[in-house]
């Protein structure tokens, strides 16, 4: 393989393996959101927010 196409493969999967950790991590975000009692995007806000729902 010449150096410009392995240059390129290389670019690629940097690209690939960055974008793909963005994705878990936001998975993982929401996952750790939810197991908390919170919820995703309420009131248009991209932020996990945990409401407390009375009690004491």
């Amino acid at each position: 393989m010449s150096r410009t196409v392995q240059t390129l493969a290389a670019i690629v999967l940097l690209t690939g393996g960055f974008f793909a950790g963005r994705a878990y991590e936001a998975w993982q975000y929401e996952d750790i959101c939810l197991d908390m009692g919170g919820g995703m995007r309420p009131g248009s806000h991209p932020i996990c927010v945990v409401e407390h729902k009375g009690g004491g």
